[in-house]
């Protein structure tokens, strides 16, 4: 691959270059397979676990999508076979202004996944950082947009996370934690872009109930195109923008309502199909660690 120059200061400027997850390996060990969120249980109780074929067939259509779109693709080499899943990579690492972000996960069974991309990220310009031991921080709650980094507060990031992050970035960026609601409220959020994300046009997706508060700053600044409780547990917010204009998502008849809407609201949307991810409580997002976005 060719060297790639590190630059992400928003969700939707134009996707230059990705990686996207795999479904090689997946669940090559299910001793190793743990539950590790409510989604994911709740879908194996209905379903069982999704086939490495179906998984590896669904990343093939995204891949064919984002590279139609002229955006170029890489992918994970096969991480140490304590990793039994590396279908999001956007959890393990992401990327803020020129800077890469090593994160730390909760989950043991993740820490070794980075390994899968590193032969990836040797070839990108730019600072690389980790987040410290003892803090927990994953690319799922870190939403960068402009001036703002967004940071979900909840099963997978603290507040050590978002001090993390103002220590680094506190010059460039006004750091704005977000808690999401928890089980114990009767919600399940796992990841901040689970139920807020902000798109090109002045849109957010956003699935109020999920967020323990919410400021003013988001209030004021997108015109929300609102989910119900099913749509974000279907991971309809979970899209992933390729340009200002055009998202990625769901084909899947739940999300079906909020592709309309955007649809209305001037965005072009391409659909995939794509279900094995979002069983496990991710989806277009998540399945995402952009590198590089160009302003248009």
């Amino acid at each position: 691959m060719q060297g790639v120059s590190l630059h992400v200061t928003t969700e939707y400027d134009p996707l230059c270059d990705v990686i996207i997850g795999t479904g090689e390996g997946y669940h090559r060990a299910p001793a190793q397979v743990a539950l590790v969120n409510g989604k994911q249980q709740r879908s194996f109780a209905a379903q069982g676990h999704a086939s490495d074929v179906q998984v590896q067939a669904e990343f093939a259509s995204f891949r064919a999508a984002l590279e139609g779109a002229g955006i170029t693709v890489h992918q994970p080499r096969l991480a140490p076979d304590t990793v039994p899943d590396q279908t999001c990579p956007r959890d393990i690492g992401f990327v803020i202004g020129d800077t890469f972000v090593q994160a730390n996960m909760r989950e043991p069974t993740r820490t070794d996944e980075i390994d899968g991309i590193r032969h990836i990220l040797n070839r990108c310009t730019g600072p690389q950082i980790t987040v410290p031991s003892g803090v927990c921080l994953e690319g799922g709650d870190v939403i960068v947009d402009g001036d703002v980094i967004f940071v979900g507060i909840g099963q997978r990031s603290d507040v050590a996370g978002a001090g993390f992050l103002q220590q680094v970035f506190a010059q460039d960026y006004q750091i704005l934690p977000l808690p999401c609601r928890q089980p114990e409220t009767g919600e399940d959020i796992l990841h901040l872009d689970c139920t807020f994300n902000p798109l090109g046009l002045g849109h957010a997706l956003i699935y109020p109930q999920g967020l323990a508060d919410i400021p003013d700053l988001i209030q004021s600044r997108y015109e929300w195109i609102e989910l119900t409780r099913a749509e974000a547990d279907e991971m309809a917010a979970n899209v992933v923008s390729a340009a200002p204009d055009h998202v990625i998502a769901r084909t899947a008849p739940s999300c079906a309502r909020v592709n309309a809407a955007l649809r209305d609201a001037g965005y072009r949307v391409t659909e995939v199909d794509f279900d094995a991810v979002p069983a496990t409580g991710g989806s277009f997002r998540c399945a995402t660690l952009p590198l590089r976005r160009v302003p248009g």
